[in-house]
């Protein structure tokens, strides 16, 4: 018995060509597939954010400034009582040699390059920047190509060689209708035993779907593609108003530095005039001028006065410590607060110009009246999936087949076109997702009329604390002269001997508390200043976290 001889098919010279595009279909690299979709979201952002913030400063409305108020004339000292010393400032504290120094431009620059939370918003603006492309995507030209090499063997019989190639593109209409084109090549060889000739054929051919009830029309067909498109702007319009709360909270937290700085340097002083006074105290006792009690008061109140200043030292620090955090750096960094006061300067605004430019500047109330056409839209598409589906449905191609490669070319044409009507029988899905999208439109009309009326609260309740807060920094201010006057008087007549040393510890407590009670108000003032032009929509940040 002899063996079955094996037999060796030999190539196809006209079929070498298609084992090319085998060799070139080789993947790229990650980091070359990663930089190009950075170019292509790049563009999308840099065009949603032109398009969206480029030209804000010049459509935005500015409120109109209110007349100022007549100002106070200063107290005047009452007969007998002498002026009260100018405030003496405590030395600054000085860091050591290399301790890098963050005032606030430096401070808001590098919490925008390094803080962590910045990133990720600014992380998940450029994923919604890749989804845009990926709808685009899924909406253009979608090409697809497949190659087929089988082998194939029978018991009895000739074996036979299959290659087969086919290429397609098709395209979403603006019409709602599908155009796809085809082209394919195939061919079959036999081998072994009775061997026929090959067969080859090949066909070009179009075919074209075009609804004429429901899924007809551009605003239907391309809905994903126009949410993914106000999506964008959307998220780049959220990412501004992060950017301006986050420059904003950067500011508060460096000035609460400052405030916090500020006592600590009152805390100190108080603390050294403590101690000053409970020496004091014992020295008269020695010559028999202060009782025990008055020495045990004045020991009290250096104990005291040294127990906030070290609950104010450790507070400093950890407050110093969280903001390292927030700028992005290592807590174990040696950074500086260069020591600065928060600009005061009055707000004069008029109200209800202040409510007029909020509800035409504010940005997240502007999308939300995009939302609600958004919800009509949805409302209007899935009414059109109550209709019946009519489709007009034509083909049109070419096609040939020969024993010989090159006689198998597409020559003889066919054709065809009708229409396919669905009637839908069951539409329980289609009529609730019509009335939920019924619902979801009059929700988000009540969400953006009840948006604009808190609005309009917030700005006016921003607007009367600015004011009561101008009020009680005034009111400060003429605290701290006359507790300074009285700092003056008691120690006169302390050293008198007209006052026990009870009433002079008390006036310095209250001057300290006093000035405390001034820093805070005027960091709070600016801080809400800069949340109010926020809230105005007239609040503008830069690349590097400042204001404009």
């Amino acid at each position: 018995m002899t063996s079955p001889s094996v037999v060796v098919p030999r190539p196809w010279s006209p079929w070498s060509p298609w084992w090319l595009g085998i060799a070139v279909l080789t993947g790229c690299s990650a980091a070359s597939h990663d930089a190009a979709a950075d170019r292509e979201v790049a563009a999308i952002l840099g065009t949603a954010d032109s398009e969206v913030l480029g030209n804000r400063s010049d459509w935005v409305v500015q409120p109109a400034v209110a007349p100022e108020p007549p100002k106070p004339e200063p107290p005047k000292p009452a007969a007998g009582q002498p002026q009260a010393a100018p405030k003496k400032e405590p030395a600054p504290m000085l860091p050591p040699v290399d301790t890098e120094h963050y005032d606030l431009p430096r401070a808001l620059a590098t919490a925008v390059a390094a803080n962590r939370d910045y990133q990720t918003r600014k992380e998940a603006l450029y994923q919604q920047g890749l989804s845009l492309s990926l709808t685009r995507f899924d909406f253009g030209p979608q090409l697809n190509a497949t190659v087929s090499s089988v082998w194939s063997g029978q018991q009895q019989g000739p074996g036979q060689h299959q290659l087969q190639a086919l290429v397609t593109a098709s395209q979403l209409l603006p019409t709602g209708g599908t155009l796809a084109l085809t082209g394919s090549a195939s061919g079959i060889r036999q081998f072994g035993g009775d061997a026929g000739d090959p067969a080859y054929s090949s066909s070009l051919g179009g075919l074209l779907t075009q609804p004429l009830l429901r899924g007809a029309g551009y605003d239907v067909s391309h809905e994903p593609l126009i949410q993914a498109e106000r999506s964008l702007i959307y998220a780049v319009r959220d990412f501004e108003l992060f950017r301006e709360g986050f420059a904003i909270d950067v500011a508060r937290r460096f000035f609460d530095l400052q405030t916090q700085r500020k006592t600590l340097a009152n805390e100190d002083t108080n603390y050294q005039s403590a101690v000053f006074d409970r020496g004091k105290a014992e020295a008269l006792q020695r010559v028999g001028r202060n009782g025990e009690q008055e020495v045990f008061r004045a020991r009290r109140r250096a104990i005291e006065a040294k127990d906030q200043l070290i609950n104010a030292t450790a507070a400093y620090d950890r407050a110093l410590d969280e903001f390292k955090i927030l700028l992005g750096l290592p807590t174990t960094a040696m950074i500086d607060i260069v020591e600065v006061e928060p600009p005061y300067e009055p707000v004069r605004i008029e109200v209800a110009s202040a409510v007029a430019a909020a509800r035409h500047n504010r940005l997240d109330l502007i999308t939300d009246k995009q939302r609600v056409e958004d919800a009509e839209r949805a409302l209007a598409i899935s009414g059109d999936d109550l209709l019946p589906r009519l489709d007009l449905v034509a083909t049109a191609g070419l096609g040939g087949a020969d024993p010989v490669f090159e006689a198998a070319r597409p020559r003889q044409w066919n054709s065809s076109v009708g229409l396919v009507l669905t009637v839908p029988l069951q539409q329980l899905p289609q009529r609730n997702r019509h009335r939920s999208a019924g619902i979801d439109l009059e929700q988000a009309r009540r969400s953006l009329a009840q948006h604009a009326d808190q609005l309009d609260l917030l700005i006016r309740d921003e607007l009367r604390q600015l004011r009561s807060t101008e009020e009680q920094i005034e009111l400060q201010k003429e605290q701290i002269t006359q507790e300074q006057a009285a700092v003056t008087v008691t120690q006169i007549r302390y050293e008198a001997g007209k006052l026990e040393n009870r009433d002079l510890l008390e006036a310095r407590q209250a001057l300290v508390d006093a000035q405390n009670a001034l820093i805070q108000l005027k960091a709070g003032h600016f801080i809400g200043r800069l949340t109010l032009l926020k809230d105005l929509g007239v609040f503008f940040v830069d690349e590097r976290g400042m204001w404009r």
